[in-house]
């Protein structure tokens, strides 16, 4: 009896095409929906009232604050929304709204520190090549040498920013979502730049003209709608010029200008972030897609064992290196050793005195010279 191996195969390009189209199911999920409305609403009305505060109170540590609040709601309302979203891709149940926060708050972080990781290894690659070049101005063999480093550099760094923005970075978030640590992330995403960097660079472009189109669209009607309205507003409520720069300065005056202006400032910004939840979810569920794709029937173990293998090598190497710093310190900061005492001097032959007198004597002498002191 044979095991038909059809379905262990990969999807092939064109059905990978097919299943992102199916991206734009996702205003089906009205948990997501929601979810990510509450993000965008939220951080719209934390930044803006913390904005129209530090606008009263020209405080531009409150400013500072406000912004941070707006940027952690995103952040972990729409890794939230990812987290319900990779399930819905991947089939599986889904989760009520305060799980996937929660699950977003516990896990989040690992986005950051993949983030942090990759920018290091970009970091550590321009250094190296940083040091290479600087070897190349050596008179006589370094334009040679230079003739070979900078097309190799040229493609070392070309290769590195396409994957760190168009494989590393978009993908990082689908893979903390279906539950992989840090180093896992790492790994499939390294093994993903080797193996499918051209296919996933195809779909996320193809990914960014669906998204592309959706807002467009969206934002196409809602701009004619607010048009049309602001000029009505201005000549029935006698409000002036009305535009969007007058939107955003009656805000940053901490509502001191007309109520109307503050009024349509807020209300335009919770518009326009409610619009946004469409395309957001059209592209974080096609980034869900394309990573299941990407990793479909592919066997992560020998990535992920080599890369333990390096840090575990690098890891050796920095405690030799820090037990042999702490050995030199050690030995540094030891005290010398004391001298050997001097042995003492011999007394001189001629050095006795007479007990009496206390006058010089020698060693047969049987009376003393100077006062007849008997000796012997």
């Amino acid at each position: 009896m044979t095991i038909s191996t059809e379905a262990a195969k990969p999807l092939p390009f064109s059905s990978a095409v097919g299943s992102l189209i199916e991206a734009t199911d996702a205003i089906r999920n009205f948990r997501a929906i929601a979810l990510l409305a509450l993000t965008f609403i939220g951080a719209v009305l934390v930044g803006g009232v913390l904005t129209m505060l530090a606008g009263g109170m020209s405080s531009a540590l409150l400013a500072f604050l406000g912004g941070l609040m707006a940027f952690l709601v995103m952040f972990y309302g729409s890794n939230a929304v990812g987290i319900l979203l990779m399930r819905d891709a991947q089939g599986q149940p889904g989760m009520s709204l305060v799980d996937a926060v929660l699950v977003s708050l516990y896990t989040s972080h690992r986005l950051i520190a993949v983030v942090f990781l990759e920018f290091l290894i970009v970091l550590a690659a321009m250094i190296a090549i940083a040091i290479i070049l600087f070897v190349c101005k050596i008179p006589v063999l370094g334009p040679v040498l230079y003739a070979v480093v900078f097309p190799l550099s040229a493609i070392v760094l070309g290769v590195l920013v396409f994957a760190l923005f168009y494989v590393m970075l978009p993908l990082a978030g689908p893979a903390a979502w279906s539950g992989a640590s840090v180093f896992q992330i790492i790994a499939r995403l390294n093994q993903i730049v080797r193996t499918k960097l051209v296919s996933v660079i195809l779909l996320e472009v193809l990914l960014f003209l669906i998204t592309a189109f959706v807002a467009l669209l969206i934002f196409g009607v809602l701009g004619t709608g607010v048009s049309l309205t602001t000029g009505m507003s201005a000549g029935i409520l006698s409000l002036g010029e009305m535009n969007m720069y007058a939107l955003a300065a009656g805000l940053g005056r901490g509502g001191s200008g007309s109520g109307y202006i503050v009024a349509a400032g807020l209300g335009g910004g919770l518009l326009m972030a409610a619009a946004a939840v469409v395309p957001g979810l059209i592209f974080t569920k096609g980034v869900c897609i394309i990573y299941l794709d990407a990793t479909r029937n592919v066997d992560f173990g020998a990535s992920e064992a080599s890369l333990n293998d390096g840090l575990a090598t690098v890891k050796k190497k920095a405690e030799e290196a820090r037990e042999r710093a702490r050995a030199l310190a050690e030995q540094a900061s030891a005290p010398a050793a004391p001298a050997a005492a001097a042995a003492p001097a011999a007394a001189p032959v001629d050095s006795l005195q007479c007990p009496s007198c206390k006058a010089p004597v020698a060693s047969d002498d049987v009376f003393c010279g100077e006062c007849a002191h008997k000796l012997k």
